[in-house]
C-alpha cells in the first residue's frame, strides 16, 4: 500500500533476524537480512482526527457501541479540548461532529463500503499540511480541512503523544517475543508475512472494538484502549496482521468443505484468528489468558466454535496432524 508520508512522520522499524525458513523455505544469506514484521505509523495527522471525528459522532448519535471501552472516554477527551476553544471554534468544531453523525458515523468502518476507501486515502494522507491534492474523498476532506487547526490546537499534541508512548511499548514486546510468536502464526496457516513488515497505522481511537482491519490491508490500534495495552496489544498486533490472509484461509476452508460435503460457517476463520493469536502469545508469555476469553468475546456470538477450537485446532498447534485435517475436523464439528 503506497503512503504519502511527510518528512515529520515517524516511521519505526523493527528488525528482526528472520529467514524464510519461518515460512518453511531454506535459508540462503540474502534471506538471513533482518526483517520488518511491523512498520509503525504513529503521526498521521489525518487519520487521527477522522477516527476522532467518526467516534465522537457515533457517541452523539447514541450508538450502541458508542459505550464500549475502546470509545467511552471520547466525549470527555472531547470536553477537555473544548475548553482551549473560542465559542466561534467551538461551533466550528460540533459542525464537523454533526457532519459525521448525519452520515459516515451512522457506518460501519470495516463492513460498509464507501468508509474503507476513505479511510484508507486518510492514512496516505500522513501528515501533510493541507488535504489539497490527495485523493480523500471531497466532501470528507473539506469537514476535515475544517476541524484540522482546532484539533491541532486542543487534542493532537496528547494523541500524538499516547501513539508514541503505545508504539514504544509494543515495540518492546515485539523484539522480544516477536519471531517466535510470527514463526507460531505462520507455521500454522502455512502462509508468508510480507518481508517488508506489515503497516501499522496507531491512532488515539479507532472503532468500538480498538483495532480494525480492512480493506487495502489497512491495520488500525487505538493507543488509548485500555484493552490493547501490554501482552493484549501484542496479541492484537499480529491478530489483526493475521487477517491479510483471510480470503486464502477462507478459499482453503471452502475447499476443505467441499471435500467433505459440508458448508463452513460464518465467523468460523474469525475465530481461529482468536484462538491462534492467543496460543502464540501463550507461548511466549507463560499465563497469559487469551484476548477471546480475557475479554469475553467467545460469549458474542463465538462460542459454539470455542470447545471445537480446544479439541481439534489447538492439538494441531501442538504438532499434530495437518491443517487441512484440523480444518476438516472444524468444519464438521461447528457446520449446522
Amino acid at each position: 500500500m503506497t503512503k504519502k508520508i511527510s518528512p515529520f512522520v515517524s516511521v519505526v522499524i523493527i528488525c528482526l533476524s528472520l529467514s524464510l525458513s519461518i515460512c518453511g523455505q531454506t535459508p540462503s544469506p540474502k534471506d538471513q537480512t533482518p526483517k520488518a514484521i511491523f512498520v509503525y505509523h504513529t503521526n498521521e495527522f489525518w487519520l487521527n482526527l477522522h477516527h476522532f471525528l467518526y467516534v465522537l459522532a457515533r457517541a452523539e448519535n447514541k450508538e450502541r457501541d458508542s459505550s464500549r471501552e475502546a470509545v467511552a472516554n471520547a466525549p470527555a477527551d472531547q470536553a477537555t479540548g473544548l475548553v482551549k476553544l473560542s465559542a466561534p471554534e467551538q461551533e466550528t468544531w460540533q459542525k464537523a461532529i454533526a457532519w459525521y453523525a448525519s452520515g459516515p458515523a451512522k457506518k460501519d468502518l470495516v463492513f460498509d463500503d464507501s468508509l474503507p476507501a476513505v479511510t484508507n486515502a486518510v492514512a496516505r494522507a500522513g501528515d501533510a499540511t493541507s488535504l489539497k491534492g490527495t485523493d480523500v474523498d471531497a466532501s470528507f476532506a473539506m469537514i476535515l480541512e475544517s476541524a484540522a487547526q482546532l484539533y491541532r490546537k486542543a487534542w493532537w499534541k496528547q494523541h500524538q503523544a499516547a501513539n508514541e508512548k503505545w508504539r514504544q511499548s509494543i515495540e518492546s514486546l515485539v523484539r522480544l517475543h516477536g519471531a517466535k510468536v510470527l514463526s507460531f502464526i505462520t507455521t500454522a496457516y502455512q502462509m508468508k508475512w510480507p518481508a517488508a513488515g506489515f503497516p501499522v497505522h496507531i491512532t488515539a481511537y479507532s472503532n468500538w472494538a480498538g483495532a480494525y482491519s480492512t480493506k487495502g490491508d489497512l491495520l488500525v490500534l487505538a493507543s488509548l484502549d485500555p484493552s490493547v495495552q501490554g501482552e493484549y496489544g501484542l496479541e492484537t498486533i499480529f491478530h489483526e496482521g493475521m487477517h491479510q490472509w483471510d480470503e486464502q484461509t477462507e478459499d482453503a476452508l471452502i475447499e476443505v468443505a467441499k471435500k467433505i460435503n459440508k458448508r463452513f460457517p460464518g465467523g468460523l476463520s474469525h475465530a481461529v484468528i482468536f484462538f491462534t493469536a492467543g496460543e502464540a502469545v501463550r507461548s511466549v508469555i507463560p499465563g497469559h489468558v487469551p484476548y477471546a476469553e480475557k475479554f469475553g468475546v467467545w460469549q458474542r456470538g463465538l462460542l459454539r466454535f470455542r470447545v471445537a477450537l480446544e479439541e481439534t485446532w489447538k492439538p494441531y498447534l501442538e504438532g499434530h496432524g495437518t491443517r487441512d485435517e484440523a480444518f476438516a475436523e472444524l468444519i464438521k464439528r461447528t457446520a449446522s
